[in-house]
C-alpha cells in the first residue's frame, strides 16, 4: 500500500465517461481525481501561445522540460492543475489549443516528460488517473485497472446528445467519423498505443448507467481495500 492510499488507472477511447466515472469514483473513495488529458492540452496551450509550431519537436520538448505543474485537491475531487503558478482553465479548450494537442502528444519525447510528471502527482497514491496509457505507461503498476469501451456508434450519439444540450445541432455521421478516426490515430501510434493494460478490468459501458459503472467499477477496488 503507498502512503495515501491506491493509484487507480482508467484508460480508453474518448466518449466512455472516463472523467464522469473516475470523478465519482475519486469521491466515493476521498482520493484525488486527474484527468491526464489537461497536461497535454497546457503543454499545447503554451505551444501555442509561444507561436512554436507543434510539428517541432525539439521545440516542444524544451518547452515541456520547463514547465512547473501543481495540483490542488478541489472538493469534487478534481485535482486543479496550476501551471506555471497559473490556473488555464477555459483556455485549454480552445479548439486551437485541441487541434495543436493531438499534433505534440505524437512526440515520444514530450510525452515521456509529461509522463514523469503524471507520475510525480501520483506516486504517493489515493488518487483515480484517467487518460489513454495510465495503466500501460504511466502507471504500469498501478493497484488496480480499469478499460472502459463502448462502440464509435454510442460515443457519436453520446456526443452529439451532449452537444445538443449546449444549444449546438451537430451532424451524427461527421462526429461519427471523427471518433473513428481518432481510434485509429491513438490505436496505431508508435508512441503509448491506446490499448487495455496487462490485468486491467474492461468495462464496455455501451448500454450502462454511469451509475452502473461506477458500482460495478467500487465492487472490485474493494477487493484490493482502499
Amino acid at each position: 500500500m503507498r502512503k495515501n492510499g491506491l493509484v487507480i488507472s482508467i484508460d480508453g477511447p474518448a466518449g466512455t465517461g472516463k472523467s464522469t466515472v473516475g470523478k465519482a469514483i475519486a469521491q466515493k473513495l476521498g482520493y484525488g481525481f486527474l484527468s491526464t488529458g489537461e497536461l497535454y492540452r497546457a503543454l499545447a496551450y503554451k505551444v501555442f501561445e509561444a507561436k512554436i509550431p507543434p510539428q517541432d519537436g525539439e521545440q516542444v520538448l524544451a518547452l515541456a522540460q520547463r514547465l512547473k505543474f501543481t495540483f490542488v485537491r478541489q472538493p469534487d475531487a478534481v485535482l486543479k492543475m496550476h501551471v506555471d503558478g497559473e490556473v488555464l482553465g477555459p483556455k485549454l479548450h480552445l479548439e486551437d489549443v485541441g487541434n495543436v494537442a493531438s499534433q505534440v502528444s505524437t512526440h515520444k519525447e514530450a510525452r515521456a516528460v509529461l509522463t514523469e510528471k503524471m507520475r510525480q502527482a501520483g506516486q504517493d497514491g489515493g488518487i483515480v488517473m484517467e487518460g489513454r496509457d495510465i495503466g500501460t505507461v504511466v502507471f504500469p503498476d498501478a493497484e488496480v485497472k480499469f478499460y472502459l469501451s463502448a462502440s464509435a456508434q454510442e460515443r457519436a450519439k453520446r456526443r452529439v446528445k451532449q452537444l445538443q444540450e449546449a444549444g449546438v445541432n451537430p451532424d451524427y455521421d461527421k462526429i461519427l467519423a471523427l471518433i473513428e478516426e481518432r481510434d485509429y490515430r491513438d490505436s496505431h501510434r508508435a508512441a503509448s498505443p491506446l490499448k487495455p493494460a496487462q490485468g486491467a478490468i474492461i468495462i464496455d459501458t455501451s448500454t450502462l448507467t454511469q451509475e452502473q459503472v461506477v458500482e460495478s467499477a467500487l465492487e472490485k477496488i474493494s477487493r484490493y481495500g482502499s
